[in-house]
């Protein structure tokens, strides 16, 4: 068992269930079991023009215990333990592949990043919110704490409201079984969709507002 084949099984379900809804266009970073490096991913999200991105992870934790979903916006400061072996674990995984994640960001450059950001995070917390309070209404375990925040790369476009989602532990018997549960992802999945939309309803409609 690998997270990999896990979790594309997961988003392919989750973007053919996207689809239907007929209000939603999916563009997943990999197609097949290659690895993609992180900053690459940003380049595709935003490439088609992304409204929001979705990191979707069934992570191992090698020491302590974790189970249930959990949905992490960005921070320079992880909110526990979890999240800063998490993060450390998803970049050192990249370097592992030779990408080079160094170099000096230019002020000028940085200053914009912080200022789009200004309109992006806070469309980011909406979003994490939202699928954790949906993903609870259907009876579907969550991490004692469902919201944490890290520095994963994933998650710093500046331009595209972001989160990561673990749906679960594979390091955890009872999670691992789950995710290998047809009916138990599709009711994730089903919870993740009524997240989506509605979140893409609140947007819309706070942009109308400032429209007005």
């Amino acid at each position: 068992v690998t997270e990999a084949d896990l979790v594309l099984t997961f988003a392919r379900e989750l973007r053919d269930r996207l689809r239907r809804t007929g209000r939603v266009e999916v563009v997943l970073t990999r197609e097949a079991d290659v690895f993609v490096p992180l900053p690459t991913r940003l380049t595709i999200a935003r490439a088609a023009g992304a409204d929001a991105l979705i990191s979707i992870h069934a992570d191992a934790l090698a020491e302590g215990r974790a189970r249930g979903a959990t949905v992490y916006t960005l921070s320079d400061t992880a909110s526990d333990a979890a999240a800063a072996a998490l993060a450390e674990q998803h970049d050192r995984a990249d370097l592992v592949q030779g990408v080079d994640l160094g170099g000096t960001d230019d002020v000028v450059a940085e200053v914009l990043m912080d200022l789009a950001r200004l309109d992006v995070t806070p469309q980011s917390t909406a979003l994490a919110d939202t699928l954790v309070a949906r993903i609870g209404a259907a009876d579907i375990r969550l991490h004692s704490r469902p919201r944490g925040e890290a520095g994963f790369t994933v998650l710093r476009a500046a331009d595209i409201p972001s989160v990561l989602l673990e749906i679960g532990y594979i390091s955890d018997g009872g999670d691992l079984s789950q995710i290998q549960d047809p009916a138990w992802r599709g009711a994730m999945q089903d919870a993740m969709v009524e997240a989506v939309l509605t979140w893409a309803d609140d947007v819309e409609a706070r942009r109308a507002l400032l429209r007005q």
